[in-house]
């Protein structure tokens, strides 16, 4: 596992550095000659953004999907399958979310573009913050945030819920910067892999993300979801709006699911057998699209080394707004906009008059199957119980949550050992049953 991740990683800085060559040629290239060691902006935003589809794209979404029963572990794998789990699962993970392209260099680049009045490039900035420490509230529960920049030799840990409230504000002033206009507003350019400077797509991108992170705490604030459909609203609708992280195929520059299952550990993943069957029960199209035609692997569009992963996807922001309106009481426009994401994925409509706690289920199925290859089918699940999964190992429950880096451990005292560690985070208290079905939950 270790050796895994830190490939993973050690490649993200390697296309960093490669994308740089490519992309990056004068403008702010060419400035300040006397300072060569100080990163421009649009070196500093190539750094960030690979660094965070590192951490969105890597081991910890191949293990969550594990987890929830999308793929299969085998080999060293069995034993993660198995809800074999511990400090060692984690390191690197935790450190990423401030260095490397983390905290600290998102820091620079908003003092930077700050300075540089270039509002558009500094919103951009707050939402590439937003995304990765709402990322970290997810794996790890309450952590380091706001006593993170300060030289604390043992920065105290915020409260998870504070974080996502911190989340939701930087998000907020982002979608005002974004909309700033004038000649100092250039944004990133083509520094930026994804949407290349698109600030449009970035304001729709922070409306999604802060749907997704309010859904997070949605089971202990369950007032959250008619905002929830109204960010979901004005946020991706389009494929084409997706956030992709994207790979040029070249050394050190490829798909991460490529580099784990063709480069690295082949035959440690193979589809599960649930999700296979689940696909099948639905006659879902996306089976051939997921995993190749004996479900034995990926399938070869989704390990081609070139291949787009997506992030934040418009299917989710779609389906997000469904559940948002359902359980807000709007059946009518949930069923509306289940069948906008349907149709996003060439499915057919679902017929009139489907409501209720069906029509719910519906909805939470068709975000469990989008959101695989993501960390969002581990969210989903903890907090809704859908699918109502029969745990791998009697007796044992779904892991819900990460444990602390065990080296962050070792330098910050704030930080509990393994045994001190709550099985669970605030937003995620052990479901009773499934929203979907209304069963007792089995995996909880």
């Amino acid at each position: 596992m270790h050796k895994i991740k830190l490939a993973g990683l050690l490649g993200a800085v390697a296309l960093a550095a490669a994308c740089g060559d490519n992309f990056l040629t004068g403008g702010e290239l060419s400035n300040d000659p006397n300072r060569p060691t100080q990163a421009t902006s649009a070196q500093l935003f190539v750094g960030i953004e690979v660094n965070t589809w590192a951490e969105l794209s890597s081991d910890l979404s191949r293990v969550s999907n594990l987890w929830t029963q999308q793929l299969l572990g085998e080999n060293l794998y069995t034993d993660t399958y198995h809800y074999g789990v511990s400090e060692g699962t984690t390191n690197g993970f935790q450190a990423a979310l401030y260095t490397g392209g983390g905290l600290i260099d998102i820091h620079r680049l908003e003092q930077q573009t700050a300075a540089a009045h270039d509002s558009v490039f500094h919103g951009v900035a707050e939402v590439m913050e937003a995304l990765l420490i709402g990322t970290g509230a997810d794996l790890f529960g309450d952590i380091t945030y706001t006593h993170a920049l300060t030289n604390e030799q043992n920065p105290p840990l915020d409260p998870q819920l504070a974080v996502y409230d911190s989340v939701q504000v930087l998000l907020s002033r982002a979608i005002v910067d974004l909309a700033a206009t004038g000649p100092t507003n250039a944004g990133p350019g083509d520094a930026d892999l994804a949407y290349h400077g698109d600030a449009a797509k970035w304001t729709k991108l922070a409306h999604t993300l802060k749907a997704r992170f309010l859904a997070h705490t949605g089971e202990v604030r369950p007032t959250v979801y008619a905002q929830v459909a109204s960010e979901a609203k004005a946020g991706l609708t389009d494929n084409t709006d997706t956030f992709n992280a994207v790979f040029s195929g070249a050394a050190n520059e490829q798909n991460f699911w490529y580099q784990f299952d063709i480069v690295q550990r082949p035959g440690y993943i193979a589809p599960d057998p649930q999700f296979v069957a689940l696909l099948k029960s639905r006659t879902d199209p996306r089976l051939a699209t997921f995993f190749n035609a004996d479900q034995s692997d990926l399938s070869d569009a989704l390990l081609k080394p070139t291949a787009s992963q997506p992030l934040v996807s418009a299917l989710e922001s779609v389906l997000l707004w469904a559940e948002g309106l359902q359980r807000s009481g709007n059946d009518a426009g949930a069923l509306v906009r289940l069948n906008q994401a349907r149709a996003l994925v060439g499915l057919a409509a679902e017929p009139a008059g489907l409501s209720g706690r069906d029509l719910l289920s519906e909805i939470l199925l068709e975000e469990y199957i989008a959101d695989f290859q993501s960390l969002e089918a581990w969210n989903l699940y903890k907090r809704t119980c859908t699918p109502n999964l029969t745990p791998i190992v009697a007796g044992k429950k779904i892991p819900a949550r990460f444990p602390y880096d065990g080296v962050e451990r070792n330098t910050n005292t704030n930080i509990p050992p393994l045994s001190g560690q709550p099985a669970r985070n605030a937003n995620d208290p052990a479901n009773a049953t499934s929203d979907a079905t209304g069963a007792a939950c089995l995996g909880q």
